[in-house]
């Protein structure tokens, strides 16, 4: 089962992202921060997760967190959620994010894609 890694200080988003995740069938696990998800998760876990979908829309740090998910892009597809207010958008393109959604966001819409992306894994 593809295990999708979940990012948001925001626990409103990352209920329903999960949520909706869990609903498609997806084993999914969430996580307030970068550094948790990669501290206690990604970095003691056995395999490493098919998607990393990290709302920088919602955190304190979007710039540190960005760096820290820069360093696992090459290894996981990472999926950043932003906003057009903040300043890092201009420089996230150049880190080998896969996708950079912009809020607002449609939930059902990011289902898709997640479900697309995920096959191609098959």
């Amino acid at each position: 089962m593809d295990r999708v890694v979940l990012v948001s200080k925001d626990w409103q988003t990352r209920t329903l992202l999960r949520a909706q995740l869990l609903e498609e069938g997806l084993d999914t696990v969430a996580f307030e921060s970068a550094g948790e998800a990669i501290g206690n998760f990604i970095s003691q876990s056995a395999s490493l997760p098919a998607l990393l979908i990290a709302d920088l829309a919602s955190s304190d740090d979007p710039a540190g967190e960005a760096e820290l998910l820069t360093a696992w892009a090459r290894q996981i597809p990472i999926w950043i959620i932003a906003s057009h207010s903040l300043i890092v958008d201009k420089k996230m393109k150049g880190r080998s994010f896969e996708v950079i959604l912009f809020r607002p966001i449609d939930v059902g819409e990011i289902m898709e894609q997640v479900k697309r992306r995920l096959e191609k894994e098959i």
